[in-house]
């Protein structure tokens, strides 16, 4: 069933029951501190524990809850909320998840490989071709991916503690046998934040994967389909050539994080031998933080058993029963991130259920309205490749400095918490936008300010209900509480900035 308008639009404000607050309580369970609410009841990234009625434009970085996904789960586990999950409980519900989201994507012969964000996803991404020799790690785009991927693409702890609760050192090796792993990074953007021609991204990403076999070094290579700024490079036709060039030195992992993707895509991937990394807290719309790594088959039938530091940062239900070393897991549940990963289940479906031909309608809309946007503001978009596809579909990211020349990345960010914490006081409706991405610099050298601007699985299905005329009235009122609330907070903090700087 869809969305309707009047019931997205039900406020933090309404009574709960005990169970829904229980509920909450358990959806912020089983992750690191990122994950964890402050006294308003919002992460560090302004997502909310219970269904908001802020306008949800935010879900680059990261979605809230809906209404629909947390009231079915509360009709669900209502009686079981008082209790930890059992882990035979644990697995059976895992196993059901990996039934459905086979059957969503139309897979087959993939092993699905579940974590509590999309960070922790590239733990998978390197246990799937572990072979003994040391590891080079080739990341495309540090700045268009998750903040913490530049640590664990290199088989490194990104934070003080995990998912199963283990204490440890951060940026320390999750296991011995990558610790002499080596990260390279590769720009995905020039100087000027045009993004980079597929051709000359390819040829590098083949020049460092020809310089690690040389050294006897295992090259795993990362790739993007829908960066933070929507980006997908290199093409598909590309890693095509990638993988026929260079066949068995090289592990493709492909950074689809944001689910800003096609089911024939993934599997396109998948038949090429790629490992695909996928969460269900942003396009989807699921509550943050969970993720799912789709990988090959074949890769499973020849991975090495599971280094024995993978303890501290998984549990067995989470790796599929017959992958080796599977066993020697900690056989515990992770009751929040079942409920996390099942929400997310629950949007996928929703989206299903609607024509392609409403969900590309409502997109095109949406990148009509967005455009009025910036025109309207005076602020440009930061280019993309100007291929067609999902990604681009359902993000734009505006470039504050064609307005306010001195915005760098620290005044966006001020702008982007002043929006989420100010817009209810400012407009009477609380406005959530995509965190800054760093996608070009300033003439000085300093970072750009922008901000993004995103559909998800949940606001389309709620906007596809619309006719067509009140689709376009919503979407227009919509861009223009999110224009006041961008001058708003651009006025409020580059004041102040300006200001400081003249000391």
């Amino acid at each position: 069933m869809l969305l309707t308008a009047s019931a997205s639009h039900q406020g933090r404000a309404a009574p709960w029951p005990r169970d829904a607050a229980r509920l909450a309580s358990a959806l912020v369970s089983g992750g690191d501190a990122r994950i964890r609410p402050d006294a308003s009841g919002c992460n560090l990234y302004y997502a909310s524990v219970l269904p908001s009625d802020a306008l949800a434009y935010g879900s680059s970085t990261i979605s809230s809850i809906s209404r629909p996904a947390f009231d079915t789960l509360a009709a669900r586990w209502g009686t079981r909320l008082d209790r930890p999950v059992a882990d035979e409980d644990y697995a059976e519900g895992l196993a059901i998840l990996r039934f459905k989201l086979a059957a969503y994507f139309g897979l087959t012969d993939t092993a699905i490989v579940f974590a509590a964000s999309g960070t922790d996803l590239e733990y998978a991404g390197l246990a799937a071709r572990h072979d003994g020799r040391p590891v080079t790690a080739v990341l495309l785009g540090r700045d268009e991916v998750g903040s913490g991927c530049v640590h664990s693409a290199a088989g490194r702890f990104f934070a003080g503690e995990t998912a199963t609760g283990a204490r440890v050192v951060a940026q320390a090796a999750i296991d011995p046998a990558f610790a002499g792993t080596e990260l390279v990074d590769v720009a995905i953007r020039d100087a000027a934040g045009a993004p980079r021609a597929s051709a000359a991204v390819a040829a590098e990403l083949s020049l460092h994967i020809e310089r690690a076999a040389t050294r006897g070094r295992r090259a795993v290579v990362h790739v993007v389909h829908g960066s933070k700024s929507g980006l997908t490079l290199p093409v598909l036709a590309d890693v095509e050539r990638l993988v026929a060039t260079h066949g068995d030195a090289v592990t493709i992992v492909v950074d689809a994080c944001q689910l800003r993707i096609a089911a024939a895509a993934i599997r396109q991937y998948l038949a090429l031998g790629c490992v695909v990394l996928l969460t269900g807290s942003k396009f989807a719309g699921g509550p943050p933080f969970s993720g799912f790594a789709l990988i090959p088959e074949a890769m499973r039938e020849r991975a090495l058993p599971l280094p024995v530091g993978y303890r501290r940062i998984a549990n067995r239900a989470e790796w599929p029963a017959d992958w080796p070393g599977a066993d020697a897991l900690p056989a515990s549940g992770n009751f929040g991130l079942l409920l996390r990963l099942e929400a997310a289940m629950i949007e996928l479906e929703r989206f299903a259920a609607l024509p392609a031909e409403r969900a590309g309608a409502v997109a095109a809309r949406f990148g009509h309205h967005a455009a009025r946007l910036a025109q309207r503001l005076e602020l440009a978009e930061v280019p993309g490749t100007g291929t067609a596809c999902l990604a681009t579909e359902t993000l734009r990211t505006l470039d504050l400095t064609a307005r306010w020349p001195d915005c760098d990345f620290d005044a966006a960010r001020t702008i982007h918490g002043h929006i989420a914490r100010r817009s209810r006081l400012w407009l009477g409706r609380e406005v959530r936008l995509g965190q800054p991405v760093r996608t070009h610099r300033m003439s000085d050298g300093r970072a750009a300010g922008t901000l993004r601007l995103s559909l998800s699985m949940p606001l389309i299905a709620e906007l596809a209900a619309l006719p067509d005329p009140a689709l376009d009235d919503r979407l227009d009122r919509d861009m223009a509480l999110v224009g006041a609330a961008i001058s708003a907070a651009a006025s409020t903090t580059l004041d102040k900035h300006e200001a400081a700087a003249l000391g």
